[in-house]
């Protein structure tokens, strides 16, 4: 006897340069098997063909994503959220950061599903991130009762325009709990095998990332995601080093216990000239430093707005590799990431204190998003 297909209430965004379904967190199944096991056929997973065909993932971790949302109990906030990335692959949920291009679209859900309704006219919504711990402001506009998605800003790896969304971490640094600098050093060397000992920087500002010379593994950051995914040295020398940085980092007791997720490893440069992914030419003069920023072991097509937090932060940091590396380099003004679909502009508030530690007041940056389609998800 053949079982009949569940169907559940869902709502279908972009959310930067994501995409992600998003529930009601009272439609999501408390029992965390049960939860998992939903997620992974909304999506299509695990699939060894990589494509997600049969669920509404695309076969990259970009749009293998799903939040849900609920009000929130707490003083600082207005409603609550979790992120789950799903494995493509394997049938990995993993949780253990957040996403913050696909935080831009949870206020319009809130707003617009009823969660938190709002009048017309500017609009700011705080949001908790369950999985960090840490508090979002989102600064967007409300027209009959929706948000307004439509308008003529641009950002790199989505075409068209949108309407602007401003987040604000506050206080985003520590979310592995030990600080903006979780080993407390500003450099450290790591190594990986083939490619000898280099020197690093682990930042942890909305999340955790380990930053490493790009020169270290024979690269410039001029190089597409393609191209260095197919680089099979590269890619195992850089997950070795990111389970390195897990386990200093305090996240996991072995390197092999590191989650998929969380830290990120991210190969850093000087600028330098490139195309981007729409074939764009960007000058070095354009921007203050280029990343690659490894994701699930694929290299991402722009920058996770997170890994922009903490790249942010680690720009302003002085002595971290990311604030040596960096060039015409303006702390108080935009902070401006050269990635393989353009350039991100984002601003990092940082107060150096007496004892010569850091703390980050908030960092932030622009987002678009968009709804795309609402109505029920079928799932076994």
């Amino acid at each position: 006897m053949t079982a009949m297909q569940r169907k559940t209430p869902a709502v279908f965004f972009r959310g930067g340069t994501s995409k992600a379904v998003f529930f009601r967190a009272e439609d999501v199944p408390a029992d965390v098997e049960t939860r998992n096991r939903m997620l992974r056929a909304v999506m299509g997973s695990p699939d060894p063909y990589g494509r997600q065909l049969d669920g509404l993932g695309g076969g990259i971790s970009s749009l293998s994503k799903a939040m849900w949302v609920e009000r929130s109990t707490r003083n600082d906030a207005d409603v609550d959220y979790t992120f789950a990335q799903i494995g493509i692959r394997d049938d990995v949920v993993d949780m253990s950061s957040n996403c913050g291009n696909m935080t831009s679209a949870v206020a319009p859900f809130a707003v617009e599903e009823g969660i938190f309704p709002l009048p017309d006219g500017p609009a700011m919504v705080r949001m908790f991130n369950t999985n960090t711990k840490k508090v979002v402001h989102a600064h967007f506009t409300v027209q009959d009762g929706r948000a307004v998605s439509t308008g003529d800003m641009e950002i790199p790896g989505v075409s068209g325009t949108g309407a602007p969304m401003r987040l604000d971490w506050m206080d985003p640094a520590g979310t592995a709990g030990r600080g903006v600098l979780p080993t407390g050093k500003l450099q450290e060397t790591f190594s990986a095998p083939g490619f000898g000992e280099f020197p690093g920087s682990i930042v942890d500002a909305a999340s955790v990332c380990v930053y490493v010379p790009a020169s270290a593994f024979g690269l410039t950051c001029a190089e597409s995601p393609m191209a260095i995914d197919d680089m099979r040295e590269v890619m195992a020398g850089m997950e070795y080093v990111r389970r390195d940085a897990a386990v200093r980092a305090g996240l996991a007791p072995t390197p092999e216990a590191a989650a998929q997720a969380s830290p990120r490893v991210a190969l850093i440069a000087p600028p330098v000239a490139y195309k981007t992914l729409a074939g764009t030419e960007l000058a070095a003069e354009d921007y203050n430093i280029a990343v690659r920023v490894a994701s699930m072991e694929n290299i991402h097509r722009a920058v996770q707005v997170t890994g922009a937090m903490s790249i942010s932060a680690g720009l302003v940091v002085e002595g971290t590799i990311l604030n040596e590396m960096a060039v015409n380099l303006e702390t108080k003004g935009d902070l401006k990431i050269g990635n393989p679909s353009g350039v991100l502009a984002t601003r990092a508030d940082a107060r150096k204190n007496a004892d010569g530690s850091w703390n980050l007041v908030s960092t932030s940056a622009y987002r678009t998003f968009r709804r795309i389609m609402d109505g029920h998800v079928y799932h076994p």
